[in-house]
């Protein structure tokens, strides 16, 4: 972001970050792109907002369409130990797939928006209790957006993962093409990226930088990019590889990643030419993919497997005076000791000595480790405090 931007349009920005409604945040970029100088230090920030403005209006849009004054029946609570939502066009075996891998019942019918509001079902994999919510289709069978895209794209913000259902019987290059567009036009991003930026809004302290990784900026930067959008007080998490551009995108896009797989569905009846461009497209983001049908339980049992990974989830067993839990504590990959101890109880982590882990993490079986040792999936732990 360019330095010594009019004070005004530092105003404006600082409207934007306030602002709750979409009306409200198009009207504070309108007018903050009013107010900035056109040359070429001010052009990428421009087109910045610019696309975030024209992505604002879509989403309006969408909404506008979508307005009832019914019940909304698109509220999901989080369930298990992880929620994943399954999207997909019409017809493309969302329904068929949920009957499949969870306890669910929905209604699986050969005609199109058979599903209108969000289904959760619990899939169960190796003592992992993961949430699949099968969401009404956010394509056509002409691959048009549809009256659902919106809400269903709203839950997808909200979910700690996604599977891309792919019908290969209807074009599937073109349906995976609309859906990472759509995707993007929403602020979601779905390409693994080497780091994450999570940015804390406070009331007072000034501007903090946290850092679990290598971030490629000074605090000068951030605290200019940050006093140039009206943050004064914040703190700033980085994880893994990370850069000040990073940071600017999150704050002028309010992009949020999400974890995800794509499920080539009906995959006996595919095209091969087809699969072969699916697959350069999908090597090409370097996401996770797999086959299946979901119609005769085809692949099943390792698709499971493959949600499971791609969230990035570990199990952790503790043990007390010997005794190991039956059922694991489930964690993100390259969680510590200490995590571990705060999902166990606050006086634990307060208190935390040492610990003693036996599994993979460790070079000797029981060996005695620090409150930020890092630990990997099926490790057992005791925690001592003192």
């Amino acid at each position: 972001m360019p330095t010594n931007l009019p004070v005004e349009a530092q105003k404006a920005l600082a409207r934007y970050q306030l602002a709750r409604s979409i009306p409200e945040k198009i009207k504070a970029l309108e007018e903050a792109l009013s107010l900035i100088p056109d040359h070429k230090g001010t052009e990428k920030l421009r087109g910045q907002l610019k696309r975030r403005i024209a992505e604002l209006k879509k989403e309006a849009e969408r909404k506008a369409v979508t307005k009832t004054g019914r019940r909304d029946f698109f509220t999901i609570s989080k369930e298990g130990d992880s929620q994943v939502v399954i999207i997909g066009s019409t017809n493309s075996g969302k329904s068929s797939l949920l009957r499949a891998l969870t306890n669910a019942r929905p209604v699986v019918a050969p005609y199109p928006f058979s599903t209108d509001k969000p289904t959760p079902g619990m899939m169960y994999y190796d003592d992992v209790e993961i949430q699949l919510v099968e969401l009404p289709a956010i394509l056509t069978d002409e691959l048009e957006e549809t009256q659902y895209t919106s809400k269903s794209l709203g839950l997808v913000k909200n979910s700690d993962g996604v599977i891309i259902l792919l019908d290969c019987l209807n074009n599937p290059v073109t349906q995976l093409e609309r859906i990472l567009q759509l995707l993007d036009e929403a602020g979601i991003s779905i390409k693994p990226k080497k780091g994450d930026i999570l940015l804390e809004k406070k009331d007072s302290g000034g501007i903090r930088i946290v850092a679990f990784g290598n971030f490629h900026g000074t605090y000068r930067e951030v605290e200019e990019l940050l006093r140039n959008v009206g943050i004064r007080n914040a703190v700033v998490k980085i994880y893994g590889e990370a850069s000040i551009e990073d940071l600017e995108e999150a704050i002028i896009r309010e992009t949020v990643y999400k974890k995800t797989l794509i499920v080539l569905n009906k995959i006996d009846a595919a095209e091969p030419s087809e699969l072969n461009k699916l697959k350069n497209i999908m090597e090409d983001l370097q996401i996770p993919y797999t086959f299946i049908s979901a119609e005769k339980k085809e692949n099943l049992e390792k698709l499971k497997e493959r949600i499971f990974r791609t969230l990035g989830l570990i199990r952790v067993y503790t043990q007390k005076d010997g005794v190991v839990s039956r059922k694991p504590i489930v964690m993100r990959e390259n969680a510590t000791v200490r995590e571990l101890a705060e999902r166990i109880h606050k006086d634990l982590a307060r208190n935390i000595r040492y610990a003693r882990v036996w599994g993979r993490s460790v070079k000797i079986q029981g060996q005695q480790v620090g409150p930020d040792h890092v630990l990997r999936d099926l490790d057992i732990v005791e925690v001592y405090a003192g």
